[in-house]
């Protein structure tokens, strides 16, 4: 399992102080707290050395390359804009499949782990909060000055739509997507109306870009394995396509050989799996938008065994629905042990959909405190813990409103 370690970062102070400081990266890893506690900057950590050792497997770069004139911090780590994160102090450490990554007193270390057959390369996407930007604007991709990690997210978001062969049902509401290719003009389309994304509501400007690239993704991930190829980005086709000359090129090499050399590197470049790290799930959406919204990303997590869902959230809708999620699974294991279940699978499907089900040992939770913590939240026979940060927001708020009828019963 991959796992990371983080202290001194940003926000992030004494980190997790169980496990030798590591925390696990699961199917499904949700992060929660407050404002300004480092959701966001271990998301956006985690999706860097994820790439980084990626890039390694591939030999996009070297150990060498990558560990010289802090390429990690003013480079790599810069793309997220977390190079002002970096302390003195900071210790950083991830464990993956292929290599060991190592950060402290300033200097990257990198040291390979011999696991390359268990090794799944992944389509790693991040999706920031600022997604909703991308509806609301005309021809975003002219403007000037946005963070990089939004113009990749553009760049899939603009490729999901032209791979529409029709118009696409949401999953909230009785809504369709529709994008006009030839103007790239993207619609909301509802019962006896038709809007432009652009004029359609705050929720549904957040969700269409996340969902749309989401779904594309994970389902492209979920074909026959060479459909895989219409992921890469133009600089990594070019990358390839001089690899396989240099191969098909050098006379010392065998044919045996050049097919066994053109079989590693074809493995090297096909993504065998997807991982979703998605900033603010529930962002301007109601609650019930925010379970089917969740439940999609569940099923899209779920199409494939080495998939991963990271997600950040301040939502105590998420926590719950997520917590309906892995009942459901568990209730779906009894029932598969059974004979005539039509009527019990179609009453759990009304529930939770049984395709985002999902086992209580694929999901962890953290929660991240204005101390600097990250803390693992409990849960009970699997399921989350009601005692987290989220729900204690709302029973204060429960409290509170007690207080003020103690106030008028004594006036």
């Amino acid at each position: 399992m991959t796992k990371i370690k983080v202290k001194n970062f940003g926000p992030i102070k004494t980190g997790f102080e169980e496990d030798n400081g590591f925390i696990d990266i699961r199917k499904a890893t949700i992060f929660i707290g407050n404002q300004g506690t480092g959701k966001s900057s271990i998301a956006k950590l985690i999706s860097t050395l994820i790439w980084l050792e990626k890039a390694l497997y591939r030999g996009e770069v070297t150990e060498k390359y990558a560990t010289s004139y802090s390429r990690f911090t003013n480079t790599y780590c810069n793309y997220q804009n977390l190079k002002n994160y970096f302390l003195p102090e900071t210790e950083i450490e991830y464990e993956g499949k292929v290599y060991n990554i190592r950060y402290k007193e300033n200097k990257l270390s990198i040291d390979t782990v011999d696991n390359t057959k268990n090794y799944v390369v992944p389509k790693i996407m991040y999706v920031p909060a600022e997604r909703n930007f991308l509806s609301a604007v005309t021809q975003p991709e002219k403007l000037k000055g946005l963070p990089q990690s939004l113009y990749t997210f553009l760049e899939e978001l603009e490729r999901s739509q032209q791979e529409l062969s029709s118009s696409l049902r949401l999953p909230i509401g009785d809504v369709e997507f529709e994008f006009d290719k030839r103007n790239r003009i993207s619609n909301i389309v509802g019962n006896g109306y038709k809007l432009r994304l652009s004029e359609a509501s705050s929720g549904f400007q957040s969700l269409v870009p996340l969902f749309l690239v989401s779904r594309n993704l994970a389902l492209s991930i979920n074909k026959e394995k060479d459909s895989s190829r219409n992921e890469m980005s133009s600089e990594e086709q070019k990358r390839l396509k001089a690899e396989i000359e240099k191969i098909l090129s050098n006379q010392n090499l065998s044919d045996e050989l050049k097919q066994t050399a053109l079989g590693i590197l074809s493995s090297k470049y096909r993504n065998g799996c997807f991982i979703n790290i998605v900033e603010e799930i529930e962002q301007n959406l109601f609650p019930e938008s925010q379970r089917d919204l969740l439940y999609k990303l569940l099923e899209f997590v779920n199409l494939t065994v080495d998939n991963k869902l990271i997600l950040t959230t301040h939502s105590p809708y998420i926590i719950n629905y997520l917590t309906l999620a892995i009942k459901g699974s568990a209730i779906l294991q009894k029932i598969s042990s059974l004979s005539n279940t039509d009527e019990l699978d179609h009453q759990l499907d009304s529930i939770v959909p049984k395709l985002a089900c999902i086992s209580a040992s694929d999901v962890i939770i953290y929660e991240l405190t204005k101390e600097g913590e990250i803390k693992r939240l409990p849960d009970y026979n699997g399921l989350p813990s009601d005692e987290n940060y989220l729900n204690v927001s709302l029973d204060e708020t429960n409290q509170s409103f007690y207080d003020l009828l103690e106030i008028e019963e004594s006036l």
